[in-house]
C-alpha cells in the first residue's frame, strides 16, 4: 500500500485540487505559483509514493483516512500539518473558503455531465447537416460562377463587304451597254444604295437592280461613253440599304473604271 505520511503539505494541496478536477495548470493559478512547480511536486509526490498516475495518487490522497478530523472540518494528517479537506467532506473548511474566492468550479450533481453529454450528442445532426448544407450551397456557387464564366456573350453579325464587282476596279469597257454587278460575302435584303458620288462620274442606268437567285449579287443596267470615267459607290454613311437579313448594313465600297 502506498505511504501517503511522506507527502508535504504542498504536494496534497496540489492532488486534492487535482482530485478536485483541476489541472496542473489551473491548480497552478489557484495556488498561486507556476505550473512547472506544480508538475515538480506531483513528480516528487509519484516518487515518494510509488504511485505511477497524479490521478491515482489524488484519489487516493481524497480518501485517505489517516489524518484527525478536527472540529472545523480540516482534516489533519499524520505529520500533524493541516490540510484541505477531501473531496466530498461536510462543513466549511478553510480551504474551502479559499477555492470560492478563487473562483472554483462548484460541484456538479450526479448526471449533469451525462445530460450535458447526451445534449451534445443530440446537436451533433443538426450541426453535420448545418455542414452539408454550406458545403453544397458552395458547391452550387462554384459551378454556377463556372457555367457563367464559360457562357460567351454572342458575337454581333458581322456585316457584309463586297467581295466582287463587275466591271473590276481600273477596268476599261467598250463603250454602250454595261451590265454593273455587286457581289457581297452573305445574302442581302431586297434594298440597295447605289450611290452617286459625282453626277458627271455616274453612268446613264436603269431605275431598279435585279437581285440574283443566292441573294447576293445586285445586276443594274447602265450605258457608258467612250473616253469617261466612272466612279460608283455601294451604301455610305447616310444610304445604307444593302443591308444582311439580320439588317447590318454592307460596309461602304466604292468601284472606278472607264469607258473607251
Amino acid at each position: 500500500m502506498s505511504d501517503l505520511s511522506r507527502l508535504s503539505d504542498a504536494e496534497r494541496r496540489v492532488l486534492l485540487l487535482l482530485a478536485r478536477g483541476h489541472t496542473a495548470k489551473s491548480a497552478a493559478v489557484a495556488l498561486g505559483v507556476s505550473e512547472s512547480a506544480v508538475n515538480e511536486r506531483l513528480r516528487e509526490a509519484r516518487r515518494k509514493t510509488g504511485v505511477g498516475s497524479s490521478r491515482q495518487l489524488a484519489r487516493l490522497v481524497a480518501g485517505d483516512g489517516t489524518g484527525d478530523a478536527v472540529g472545523d472540518g480540516t482534516v489533519v494528517p499524520a505529520n500533524g500539518a493541516p490540510a484541505e479537506a477531501p473531496l466530498g467532506a461536510s462543513g466549511t473548511s478553510p480551504q474551502e473558503i479559499r477555492d470560492e474566492k478563487i473562483g472554483m468550479a462548484a460541484h456538479r450533481p450526479p448526471g449533469q455531465d451525462g445530460r450535458r453529454n447526451l445534449a451534445h450528442r443530440a446537436a451533433w445532426p443538426l450541426l453535420a447537416g448545418a455542414s452539408a448544407m454550406i458545403a453544397l450551397a458552395a458547391a452550387v456557387g462554384a459551378f454556377a460562377a463556372l457555367a457563367v464564366a464559360d457562357h460567351k456573350e454572342p458575337r454581333p453579325p458581322a456585316p457584309p463587304r463586297v467581295v466582287a464587282v463587275s466591271p473590276a476596279p481600273g477596268a476599261v469597257v467598250p463603250a454602250g451597254s454595261i451590265s454593273l454587278t455587286v457581289t457581297f460575302d452573305q445574302p442581302k435584303q431586297a434594298g440597295w444604295s447605289f450611290i452617286t458620288r459625282d453626277p458627271a462620274t455616274f453612268p446613264a442606268c436603269a431605275p431598279k437592280p435585279v437581285q440574283s437567285r443566292d441573294r447576293r449579287s445586285f445586276t443594274l443596267s447602265c450605258t457608258v461613253q467612250a473616253g469617261r470615267s466612272y466612279e460608283v459607290g455601294f451604301n455610305n454613311d447616310r444610304h445604307r440599304k444593302f443591308a444582311s437579313d439580320a439588317g447590318v448594313p454592307a460596309t461602304p465600297a466604292v468601284v472606278r473604271f472607264s469607258a473607251r
